[in-house]
């Protein structure tokens, strides 16, 4: 084992130093399509394991459980590159194995794309199975929500010992339990802000059932620089004032679902839990800030109608707001993109824009979508290259000012590669 073991970790090094990519994938291919079964002798090593899915905001939430752990001293193994399909994964935990095929973490942490978790849960047990939402995605990914839910019901069918943290503001999510005598722990947001996220119709209702925990925030109160502060429930006294960096009342959904699996394994005091929360750092692209000179870059992923919606109802209310935004068609991004014109960019009618800037390969199309939602600029610019593009949305961005940039998902390394240009940025994996 340790001969094969050495061999792929092999691979994935020359992979990175030759920069022909990350080395996230590739390697557990071989593993993929020869030797699945040898995720099972792996991932028995660990003394915990945490799988992340859902629509949006796996990797932010994996990314938070992964720093709460590490500041608690605990020593973790992620796929924090987003390498989230069954090669990925596998590629992940081998890089985790000393010369001898030993796991050298204690927990694994594990974002999984939805249409993967029945085939991984097949080998792969966890402790606990974080379900972020479940959004509409692009139509040549999974058709409809039902579809996707599908994927994640039989996971869950596969793991009748797993503890389920639901985030139980999103109906589908919450339903996911029905039938299933899994440990629950529900998370949620008990506060107007909430409605920020326009959550998806739901496709099967939640029977009542008894629940382990029940934890939530409340009393959000956003701040200028769109951080926020709120209350934590759920752990014995609320936990005051937490400060949150990051902007979007989305991603204070995953710092609840990170908390909701880190206090049932490391009693973290209330002291720490705020500490750590305002310490933490964005995913890449997600929330990610570049300094360019006196200019700031923000990048903020968009994947889907649920993501798109989100950040636009997140900067709607900005002052002079200047936008950079790049839509891919390549197959990571989704072929599809007729959900443009599920995104509710009416949300912006009212803004007060600086400038709009339109890249990518369909940048047509978002420019078409922006007319018809009489988004009107005071002034806009198509322009199809990335880094030309780029530097027409730095020159129309004043000093001391943000651009912020909304990239889907291939597009985001496009962007960060013309960034990377300017100044240094971290390597995507890292």
């Amino acid at each position: 084992m340790f001969i094969f073991i050495n061999f792929i970790k092999f691979v994935s090094s020359v992979l990175r130093l030759t920069r022909i990519g990350g080395g996230t994938s590739l390697p557990g291919l071989l593993i993929e399509n020869y030797f699945p079964s040898f995720l099972v002798q792996l991932f028995s090593q660990y003394k915990k394991v945490v799988i992340v899915t859902g629509t949006n905001g796996k990797t932010t939430t994996q990314r938070f459980i992964k720093h709460l752990f590490e500041a608690n001293n605990i020593k973790i193994t992620s796929n924090i590159s987003g390498a989230n399909l069954f090669r990925g994964i596998a590629t992940c935990v081998i890089r985790d194995t000393n010369i001898f095929g030993r796991i050298k973490s204690d927990i694994s942490v594990i974002e999984v794309e939805e249409a993967t978790m029945p085939i991984l849960t097949k080998y792969v047990k966890p402790d606990f199975i974080v379900v972020t939402n479940l959004f509409r995605d692009q139509l040549d990914a999974y058709g409809e929500l039902i579809k996707t839910r599908e994927y994640i019901k039989a996971a869950i069918v596969n793991c009748p010992k797993s503890t389920l943290v639901l985030n139980s503001d999103d109906g589908n999510v919450k339903s996911l339990s029905n039938g299933l005598k899994n440990k629950i722990i529900h998370f949620s947001i008990n506060d107007t802000r909430k409605d920020d996220i326009f959550f998806e119709p739901v496709h099967v209702r939640s029977i009542g059932k008894k629940i382990t925990k029940n934890v939530y925030a409340k009393n959000l109160v956003k701040h200028d620089d769109m951080s926020f502060e709120f209350d934590l429930y759920g752990f014995g006294k609320p936990v005051r004032n937490i400060r949150f960096p990051i902007p979007g009342v989305q991603n204070i959904y995953s710092a609840i679902a990170a908390l909701s699996v880190v206090q049932n394994l490391k009693k973290i005091s209330d002291k720490k839990i705020k500490h750590q929360i305002a310490d933490f750092k964005p995913a890449f692209g997600r929330g990610e800030i570049v300094n360019i000179g006196n200019k700031k870059i923000q990048l903020l992923l968009i994947k889907n109608p649920a993501s798109f919606t989100a950040n636009i109802n997140m900067l709607k209310g900005l002052a002079r707001l200047n936008l950079l935004i790049i839509i891919n068609d390549n197959i990571a991004d989704g072929r599809d993109v007729s959900w443009l014109w599920d995104t509710k960019f009416e949300l912006l009618e009212k803004s007060d824009i600086a400038s709009i800037t339109i890249s990518g390969i369909r940048a047509a199309d978002m420019a078409l979508r922006l007319k018809y939602a009489s988004i009107t600029p005071m002034s806009s610019e198509v322009e199809e290259n990335v880094s030309k593009a780029l530097d027409v949305a730095l020159s129309k961005t004043p000093e001391k000012s943000t651009l912020f940039i909304l990239p889907t998902y291939t597009a985001m390394f496009d962007v960060r590669k013309s960034i990377g240009n300017i100044v240094n940025i971290k390597e995507f994996w890292k």
